[in-house]
């Protein structure tokens, strides 16, 4: 983790900018072709959610912007950032499981899954990870598909957390497609930098 310095920071001005708003938070919506992933998983016997999660994980920790968060008053540049995600439970609430980003998807899958069935033997939302601002913040709608969203936050914060939902798959023209928004603080991160990453996890989406 390294601090940024906020003097000469080729991006002081758009950060002092967009911090002073009431919102300065975009998010943008999109669907990627999930195929190659969703197949690959099948065969092995792997958890789909589970491996296109690593895979946006792998993408995300990329790119710099998408590491970066508001801290105090100072704005550091974490060397990875990990997922928070939602876990729905049979009496349909839901908690929030902490998952370390792992590179070997085998030892991820693996602390994950131990992750989910320590959240589901609970009750809560299992907030004790949510002062981690080295996170992402994800979310599911698996009974739907979406082709916008808006999501929940707190203005005139210095949040500046991620946030990822991805929605039910659906075919169209011969692919399988994955919705996925995503929310990000201006102050950080802008289209570019989005864009990167919905190219790299696309990319990860379309390797075996």
């Amino acid at each position: 983790m390294y601090t940024i310095d906020l003097k000469t920071w080729k991006r002081r001005e758009h950060y002092h900018y967009f911090c002073g708003l009431a919102d300065p938070y975009w998010s943008i919506t999109t669907a990627l072709d999930c195929g190659k992933t969703y197949w690959n998983s099948k065969h092995k016997g792997q958890s789909f959610f589970l491996s296109y999660l690593h895979r946006s994980l792998q993408a995300l920790n990329q790119v710099e912007e998408l590491r970066m968060r508001i801290v105090g008053e100072e704005v550091v540049c974490y060397d990875r950032v990990h997922a928070s995600t939602t876990v729905m439970r049979p009496d349909e609430t839901f908690g929030c499981c902490f998952m370390e980003f792992i590179d070997d998807f085998a030892e991820f899958s693996r602390a994950a899954s131990a992750g989910v069935d320590k959240v589901m033997a609970t009750t809560g939302m299992c907030l004790e990870n949510d002062y981690r601002a080295d996170q992402v913040y994800y979310s599911s709608i698996p009974w739907h598909r979406f082709s916008g969203l808006t999501f929940a936050k707190a203005l005139n914060s210095s949040d500046s957390v991620p946030r990822v939902t991805f929605g039910r798959t659906y075919e169209d023209d011969g692919k399988l497609l994955l919705p996925v928004a995503i929310q990000v603080h201006h102050g950080l991160v802008d289209g570019l930098h989005v864009a990167r990453f919905l190219e790299a996890f696309q990319q990860r989406l379309s390797d075996l």
